[in-house]
């Protein structure tokens, strides 16, 4: 699988397993380079999904209340449909807008597609869900998702 568009793999394999928990020596360790060159990309990549998730929320006229680059991910509000949004960051899809009270989800012809999507987030993320979380609409896994990423999304 290609990285996102001007990150490289290991950039993502550091970002991810920082996210994970491993210290900056242990990454070195992991992908045979210095502690300070894990530090240096780790800083450059927490930049570019800065930028990336705020280009994002600029692009879907989002406004930003809260980033997290190191979770990668943006608290925002849309006043065009007066609800919470979250933007992601994955490594595995880039970013993603997800709506918090979205009701569009039945019948959508990207149903599928977006329950793949956050399913993905939450497996990349390390989040177990339960088999009821799984099966509601996108908007519910993902309020589920994101709200054990980061305080302040209501499930």
């Amino acid at each position: 699988m290609a990285a996102p568009a001007g990150f490289s793999t290991k950039q993502l394999e550091a970002w991810h397993m920082r996210r994970g928990g491993l210290t900056l020596n242990e990454i070195g360790v992991r992908l045979g380079v210095t502690k300070q060159a894990v530090s240096r990309s780790l800083r450059e990549t927490e930049f570019k999904i800065t930028s990336t998730l705020e280009m994002t929320a600029k692009a879907a006229n989002i406004e930003t209340r809260h980033l997290d680059a190191s979770k990668g991910i943006l608290l925002g509000f849309s006043h065009e449909t007066g609800e919470s949004v979250v933007v992601t960051f994955s490594a595995r899809h880039g970013p993603h807008i997800w709506h918090h009270g979205s009701r569009r989800c039945d019948g959508c012809a990207l149903h599928d597609e977006c329950v793949k999507l956050i399913l993905d987030e939450a497996d990349e993320r390390g989040i177990n869900l339960t088999e009821a979380e799984r099966v509601k609409p996108p908007a519910g896994i993902a309020r589920g998702v994101f709200s054990r990423v980061l305080p302040g999304v209501e499930p």
